[in-house]
C-alpha cells in the first residue's frame, strides 16, 4: 500500500510538521491573499509523498464552518494543489468530494460576501476534479500539447461534440466566479493594492490560467467539428463560444487594468472579434495566448536561519503535549513566537553566557598572575639564597612585562648559585 494511504503517524515527519505549519499559515482568518511561499511548501508536499494525504488530514480539521475568509483561502489553496500538486492528488480530492460540496452549500444559504464568494469556487473545483477525472489525458494544470489535445479528442464526431460542450462548462464556472469576485469590488487601481481586495483576487491568477488554456482547446476543436458537421447544425456552439469569448476578453482586460496582477502574471491579450469558424483558413491565424508568471521577487522568500534554534524543551522540565489541534497548527494567534524573535532571544542567551564566563576569567587572573610570578623564584633557591618576602612576590606578579628579564637574571646567576 502506497505511503498517501498510511495512517497520519506512519507518514514521514517531513510532511507532517512541514505542512502542517505551511497549512495553518496559508489558511487562516487574516483578510489577506495566500502567501505563495506557503502554498509552494504544500504543493510539494504532495510531491514528497506521492498524494494529498496528509494535506486532506489537516484540511478536515480546519473549522471552515466557522469563517467564510478560511473557507475562501482554502479554496485558493485547494486549487492551487489540484494545478501543480502531484497527479495522485486529483484521487485523493475526490474522497473529499462531499466535504467540498458541503462547505459551498452551507456557504451558499448564508448572506456573506465572502460566502458567496466560496459557494461559486467550490462549484469550480468539484467541475475541475470531475472533467479531469473522466479525461485523464487533460492534467489538473490543463497544459497538453496540440497533439494530446487531437488525440483526447478522437475521430469520433460526437465524442468531440461532447467535449466541446464540457470544456463550455467548466469555462462558464471559471468566469462566473470572476465576474463574481470583480462584482464585489470597485475595480479602481486602489482597491487592488488593498489587502482585502487581494484577498478576493489572488485565485484569479489560477483561474486565468484555466481560462487561457480552455479557450485555446475550445477553438480547436469548433474548428474541428466544423469541419465535420454543418454549420447550421452548430449555431448553439459558435453562440455560446462568443458569449464566453466576450466575457474572457472583458476579464483579461479589467485584471490587465490592475496594479495588482502586473507584478505577479503577464495576461495575454485576446483579438478583438471571436474566430470565423464558417472559414477553414481562420485557424492558421488563431494564436495560443500564453500566460506567463514572473521569477518571484526574493523577498518573497522565508530567510534562512542563520542560528541553530532548539526547540526542544529545557532541562530538567517535562515536555507538555498540547492537544490535537495545537499540535497540528501550532498554539493560538498572538502566542506564537516567529523566527526573529527567537534568534534575538538566542543570541541574548549567549550574551549572557559570554558575560558570565568574562567574569570567571577576570576572578582568576590574579591567581595565574602569582603562579607565574613564581616561577623566577624556583631558579633563585640555592645555599647562599633566601626567598624573597611575600610583599615583592606580589609586586613581580604585577610586574609581568618584566618577566622575560627576570628569566634572563635567572640563567645569569644560575652558575654563580650551584
Amino acid at each position: 500500500m502506497e505511503a498517501r494511504f498510511s495512517p497520519i503517524n506512519q507518514i514521514l515527519p517531513w510532511c507532517r510538521q512541514d505542512l502542517a505549519i505551511s497549512i495553518s499559515k496559508a489558511i487562516n482568518t487574516q483578510e489577506a491573499p495566500v502567501k505563495e511561499k506557503h502554498a509552494r511548501r504544500i504543493i510539494l508536499g504532495t510531491h514528497h509523498e506521492k498524494g494529498a494525504f496528509t494535506f486532506w488530514s489537516y484540511a478536515i480539521g480546519l473549522p471552515l464552518p466557522s469563517s467564510s475568509i478560511l473557507s475562501w483561502k482554502f479554496c485558493h489553496v485547494l486549487h492551487k494543489v489540484l494545478r501543480d500538486g502531484h497527479p495522485n492528488v486529483l484521487h485523493d480530492c475526490q474522497r473529499y468530494r462531499s466535504n467540498i460540496q458541503e462547505i459551498g452549500d452551507l456557504w451558499g444559504h448564508l448572506h456573506d460576501r465572502y460566502g458567496q464568494l466560496v459557494n461559486v469556487y467550490t462549484k469550480l473545483l468539484l467541475t475541475k476534479i470531475s472533467f479531469h477525472l473522466k479525461h485523464p489525458q487533460f492534467p489538473a494544470g490543463l497544459e497538453v500539447t496540440d497533439e494530446v489535445l487531437e488525440k483526447a479528442a478522437g475521430t469520433d464526431v460526437n465524442n468531440i461534440f461532447q467535449l466541446t460542450v464540457e470544456m463550455f462548462d467548466y469555462m462558464d464556472c471559471e468566469l462566473k466566479l470572476s465576474e463574481s469576485v470583480f462584482r464585489q469590488l470597485n475595480t479602481a487601481i486602489a482597491v487592488s493594492q488593498m489587502s482585502s481586495g487581494q484577498c478576493r483576487l489572488a485565485p484569479l491568477i489560477q483561474v486565468i490560467q484555466d481560462c487561457s488554456h480552455l479557450y485555446h482547446y475550445t477553438v480547436k476543436l469548433l474548428f474541428k467539428l466544423h469541419s465535420c458537421l454543418p454549420a447550421d447544425t452548430l449555431q448553439g456552439h459558435r453562440d455560446r463560444f462568443h458569449e464566453q469569448f466576450h466575457s474572457l476578453r472583458n476579464f483579461f482586460r479589467r485584471a490587465s487594468d490592475m496594479l495588482y496582477f502586473k507584478r505577479l502574471i503577464q495576461i495575454p491579450r485576446l483579438p478583438e472579434g471571436p474566430p470565423n469558424f464558417l472559414r477553414a483558413s481562420a485557424l492558421a491565424e488563431h494564436i495560443k495566448p500564453v500566460v506567463v508568471i514572473p521569477e518571484e521577487a526574493p523577498e518573497d522568500e522565508e530567510p534562512e536561519n542563520l542560528i541553530e534554534i532548539s526547540t526542544g524543551p529545557p532541562a530538567g522540565e517535562p515536555m507538555v503535549v498540547a492537544d490535537l489541534f495545537d499540535q497540528t497548527f501550532g498554539p493560538p494567534n498572538g502566542s506564537v513566537k516567529d523566527d526573529r524573535d527567537l534568534q534575538i532571544e538566542s543570541l541574548k542567551r549567549e550574551v549572557e553566557m559570554l558575560r558570565s564566563e568574562l567574569e570567571k576569567i577576570k576572578l582568576e587572573v590574579p591567581g595565574v598572575g602569582m603562579g607565574r610570578g613564581r616561577a623566577p623564584q624556583k631558579h633563585r633557591q640555592g645555599p647562599h639564597i633566601t626567598h624573597p618576602p611575600a610583599g615583592p612576590a606580589v609586586h613581580l606578579a604585577a610586574e609581568e612585562p618584566g618577566e622575560p628579564g627576570g628569566a634572563a637574571e635567572a640563567e645569569a646567576e644560575g652558575p654563580g648559585g650551584q
